[in-house]
């Protein structure tokens, strides 16, 4: 959590760019070029800016909350739910290299070198490696058979051949892409919407108990003149007893 925030704040805020990623997440458009399951959205943008404005774990609730409330109220629709997971391991792929980064080079140039490796780690990790290993077996299991997958691919490129080549092809650069976008989306409006989350979110600091302290022992006006009073007949005393020895 960033240090220059209440967790009262950091919870708030949050939850705001959650809410922001869900209804960004129901605006799905058509991809060309790719299969019908495969859809492309702006929900990655505020995770992107809250990762960047408050940490990355601020990024990775963002993506897992506005995954869930997609989940509860458009049910498991044509990708079973699996699209869902697919779509966290994007964001998690690009929020973590990226926040690493940003965090080492807290400055433009950190958050660009940031973005550009996320987006490469997601395209290669997410769009990949997770597809092979874990999403599209998923798919295979519970609502595809492999063969009618890599058949949709085929649809559109009929060379292609096995699950790894065919999202070589496809996942992996549109994947990469995506990110890409959205990242030069974040760059432009990610730094100066830090500079608004930390300038409202700032506890008030209280007053400097030193400061309160040293005024109280500092003399006020009327104690200097008493104490000019009072000094007066020492001096005055002082010259006596000189006279008088």
């Amino acid at each position: 959590m960033n240090n220059s925030i209440s967790r009262s704040k950091w919870l708030a805020t949050t939850a705001i760019l959650a809410a922001m990623a869900s209804v960004l997440y129901f605006w799905e458009l058509p991809v060309p070029l790719m299969p019908s399951f495969i859809q492309f959205d702006f929900s990655l943008l505020p995770c992107l800016i809250g990762s960047v404005a408050l940490g990355p774990l601020s990024g990775i609730t963002i993506a897992l909350f506005k995954d869930l409330i997609h989940l509860i109220f458009k049910g498991f629709g044509a990708t079973g739910g699996i699209g869902d997971l697919a779509d966290f391991f994007v964001c998690a792929s690009i929020i973590l290299p990226s926040s690493l980064i940003y965090k080492k080079m807290p400055n433009i140039k950190g958050l660009i070198l940031g973005l550009s490796v996320g987006s490469l780690v997601s395209g290669f990790f997410a769009g990949l490696i997770l597809n092979a290993i874990i999403v599209y077996p998923l798919y295979d299991k519970f609502l595809l058979p492999m063969t009618a997958i890599i058949g949709m691919y085929q649809q559109i490129r009929p060379s292609s051949n096995g699950l790894w080549e065919v999202l070589a092809i496809f996942n992996m650069p549109y994947t990469f892409l995506k990110c890409a976008i959205i990242s030069v989306m974040a760059v432009l409006i990610a730094k100066p919407l830090q500079g608004v989350l930390l300038k409202y979110s700032k506890p008030k600091q209280a007053p400097d108990q030193s400061s309160l302290e040293k005024q109280d022992d500092e003399p006020s006006d009327d104690n200097n003149g008493e104490n000019t009073a009072v000094k007066k007949p020492a001096n005055i005393e002082n010259d006596e007893n000189v006279k008088t020895v």
